[in-house]
Order: structure tokens, then sequence, then C-alpha cells
């Protein structure tokens, strides 16, 4: 948290400095921005806790897998040094899979839940198409540098939590039955950003960009609450299962001025 700050305060004094030695402030322009790209999530990190949770051989730690990436934001640029601006965006679905044996007994089950990821960020991005040397004139447009940092809230989603594979048992045969169930938990964590890439724009008309970023979504709980294969509800401490969620992001930015 405290790299963050200073990577933060260091952008912020720079666009400051640069802002005093190339131009006024009073050269400014307010756009929309519409977004999309990949998100590649590392680990989920997930310890869910014996008990209540199963010992298993393959433990409960996996990937959740990449997704698509939609975004739209407001924003000004000030002096075609840095953009400010916040931005909504959504990651759709994650997906937990972990097939395990457990180490009494025989047979298998899967441990699964889906994770959407939709953070609101208020962001500051330093452009190099307003400072000295920094860009190169290119088909009435000029090619910059980026670089950027965010902070902000993440909504994450927890739907179809559950066990399933389970043997039949009781009114569920001949089908297998399932346990652990929630529909869904909504969690809400603080989450920050950074990016570097490149960005062309076509005078005070339009803009597009790419490059990558790193989102961290922090550490969070899974469900508190679960129906089990007996079909009673339980109430669990929702920190026995537990996980995070971190990416790495290719995106691509549209521009429009406004």
């Amino acid at each position: 948290m405290k790299q963050l700050q200073g990577i933060f305060f260091l952008l912020i004094s720079t666009v400051f400095t640069a802002g005093t030695s190339c131009s006024d402030f009073d050269d400014y322009s307010f756009y929309i921005k519409v977004g999309s790209g990949v998100s590649c999530s590392e680990l989920a990190n997930v310890a869910a806790f014996y008990p209540p949770w199963n010992e298993s051989l393959q433990g409960y730690n996996t990937t959740i897998g990449n997704c698509a990436i939609a975004s739209f934001s407001v924003g000004c640029e000030i002096s075609h040094i840095v953009d400010v601006e916040v931005s909504i965006s959504n990651r759709s679905i994650f997906e937990y899979r972990r097939l395990q044996f457990s180490t009494i007994g025989s047979g298998s089950y899967t441990r699964e839940f889906d994770l959407s990821v939709t953070p609101i960020l208020f962001s500051a991005n330093l452009l190099g198409r307003g400072i000295p040397h920094c860009h190169f004139e290119a088909d009435s447009g000029k090619l910059y540098p980026i670089i950027g940092v965010g902070i902000g809230m993440s909504n994450l989603l927890i739907t179809n939590f559950r066990t399933t594979g389970l043997p039949a048992t009781g009114d569920s045969s001949p089908y297998e039955s399932f346990s652990a169930e929630n529909e869904y938990t909504l969690r809400k964590n603080f989450t920050y950003t950074f990016l570097v890439g490149a960005e062309y724009s076509h005078g005070d008309r339009w803009a597009i960009g790419t490059g990558y970023r790193w989102l961290n979504a922090g550490d969070f709980q899974g469900p508190e609450y679960q129906r089990v294969a007996s079909g009673s509800a339980v109430d669990l401490d929702d920190d026995t299962w537990s996980m995070r969620f971190r990416a790495n992001e290719w995106f691509l930015e549209f521009k429009i001025f406004i």
C-alpha cells in the first residue's frame, strides 16, 4: 500500500511540474471512453480451513481462468499532459473448478463457484502528448506513452458456489447430489491498479490507447450461509473460506472528446 501511495504522489507531482513548465491548466477537454481487453487472473489463493471444510489431497487453491473486459469512463484531459477520470468496468465470468479426492474414504467431488469483478475507480494517467520530446508526430496526430494509477472499490460477486459430483443420497437417488450450496454472495473490496501503454490521438477529436494493466482487488471471504446435502441451512464463519483476486490485463480503449 505504501508503494502504491508513493507511485500515486510521484505521478501527481510529475503532472503538476510538467504542467507548470509546458502550459497553463486552462487548456482542458472532457471525454468519454469505452474499452475492452482480456483479464488474466492469477492463482485465487483459496484457503479453506478444516473444520468445517474437508481435507483433500489436491488442496483448494487453483486458477480461475481468463475473461473479457468491458469498461466505460468519463474524464478530463488537462493540458494534454494528464487524464483524470472515473471508470466502471466488468470482468465476467471467472470460473473456479477444483476436483478433489478426500483424504478419508473413496470417491471424488468438485468444488466450484463463478466470480464476477466490477471495479469503480478514480484514475490519473500521465500522457506524453503535451510533454516535449515525449511524443511523435504521426499522420495528423501524435503517438505517445501513458502511465497511470487508479484507486477505488470492487464488487466481487460469487455465484453458484457449491460442491458437486457427490453420490446419490436419500431423495436424490438415482441422481448425484450436491452440498455446501450458496446462490450468491457479494463482497466489496478496496482495489488499485497501475498501467503502462501507448496512445495515439487524432487532434482533439479522438484517441485510441492500448497497453498492460495490473489490477489487485485484494483478499476476501467466501459465503457464510450455506445449504448442506441434508437440506439444512447452516451459518459458517465467513473466514473459513478465503481467497483473493489479482489479474494481469491487456486493454484497448477508445476516447472521444466532447
